[in-house]
């Protein structure tokens, strides 16, 4: 029984989604921003206070780590111009 449970998640794909999903999660920033900058997401709704929620690591950690504030910008300012 062990076996067949592990066999289930090859070690190749835990790797990918452990590599894939942050990168996911840091461009996920560029799509949010942008709705919620062009009033497709409510000012006043939850899903914007929850949006910004997930987003807050983020923010954060650019304020500790200026080169990848750079990024952050580069990234807004070139794919999404926000």
């Amino acid at each position: 029984m062990e076996d067949d449970r592990r066999s289930r998640f090859p070690p190749a794909l835990i790797a990918a989604a452990v590599l894939v999903l942050p990168v996911l999660y840091i461009l996920a920033v560029g799509p949010i921003g942008w709705l919620l900058d062009n009033g497709y997401i409510d000012s006043n709704s939850r899903l914007r206070s929850a949006l910004q929620a997930i987003d807050a690591p983020l923010a954060y950690c650019s304020e500790l780590c200026p080169p990848f504030k750079l990024f952050l910008d580069w990234y807004l300012q070139t794919c999404w111009g926000s």
